[in-house]
């Protein structure tokens, strides 16, 4: 796949940003915060799209290849089939929250449009992951599927919902707009503000949401980490993007980049929780995919002798 200089590369990076956020997260945001920029709110909205695109590929691709694979029993053809729907319903459902929610065009007469949209959009790319696979190798590509719907339902879960849960570090917007609530930074306790997750409590006339403490990690910064772990693997289904999983990697970190500039540009998160939300993502596909290549499931056939299998051993 890709060398491993590469992924020593970005989180490198990742690491340089995230300690230098923990020392200026308040100066930088302050330096740059647009509070509705359109750029900043058009990546809220569909900066996940590319993310969810790629999970409900994956979910077409598994469907064919468990249909296409006969020697799978029907214990692992219902777990394919259940990720199947799985990683379909969840493009289709995250993706009709990321438009109308707070974090994007805050519409919520958006979600039923979009919910109708995205069903045929991402059946769409669901189609194009069956068809795709449906002409490859079903026992090669049965298992790196697996592997992938692995790293995006498991990746997700951390960064866009678990950490979430126990960290309640207030949005910088939300420290500007309130006028009650402190900056914090990422290693501070957040326990004083428990009383204003307990339903929707009103203050000075406008109501919390509790996503005004939901910044740390950042999970629109996550999801385009998991684009930029993932797009190499296009090359497995593709031929003629054989040989170019290192061009695929850094066209996901760049767009992982303008993911993590643009969610500090509107005030939804700061430097360090944009870093964390990606970094995660790359531990923890490190793990899944070492494991899984040191079985031999992803990534066995190498054609070309400088192209690693192995990124972060």
């Amino acid at each position: 796949m890709i060398k491993k200089r590469h992924f020593y590369i970005v989180i490198g990076v990742l690491l340089v940003g995230f300690i230098i956020g923990s020392f200026f997260d308040l100066q930088i945001n302050e330096a740059i915060y647009s509070d509705r920029n359109p750029f900043g709110v058009a990546m809220a909205s569909f900066g996940t799209y590319p993310c969810y695109a790629g999970l409900s590929f994956a979910a077409g691709g598994l469907l064919v290849t468990s249909l296409k694979k006969k020697d799978l029993n029907i214990f692992w053809k219902l777990v394919s089939w259940f990720l199947t729907a799985l990683g379909y319903g969840l493009s289709v459902w995250l993706g009709s929250k990321d438009v109308p929610s707070i974090n994007g065009f805050n519409n919520e007469a958006l979600k039923i449009p979009f919910l109708i949209i995205n069903i045929f959009v991402f059946g769409g790319i669901g189609a194009l992951g069956f068809f795709t696979c449906k002409k490859g190798d079903e026992n090669e590509l049965w298992i790196a599927l697996m592997v992938m719907a692995a790293i995006f339902l498991l990746a997700l879960l951390p960064t866009s919902f678990l950490i979430k849960l126990v960290i309640h570090r207030p949005r910088y917007r939300y420290v500007v707009r309130s006028g009650d609530v402190a900056f914090h930074n990422w290693w501070q306790s957040f326990g004083e503000y428990k009383n204003y997750l307990q339903g929707n409590p009103v203050l000075y006339g406008i109501e919390i949401s509790k996503e005004e403490f939901k910044s740390f990690p950042s999970g629109h910064s996550g999801s385009a980490a998991i684009m930029m772990m993932t797009l190499p693997y296009l090359s497995m289904f593709f031929k003629k993007l054989k040989g170019k999983e290192t061009m695929l990697f850094y066209i996901g970190f760049a767009w992982t980049l303008l993911m993590m500039f643009s969610r500090i540009l509107v005030g939804a998160h700061f430097l360090t929780d944009t870093c964390m939300g990606a970094m995660i993502i790359m531990i923890v596909y490190c793990i899944i995919h070492v494991f899984a290549s040191s079985k031999g499931w992803v990534f066995k056939k190498v054609e070309e002798p400088q192209v690693e299998a192995e990124q972060c051993k």
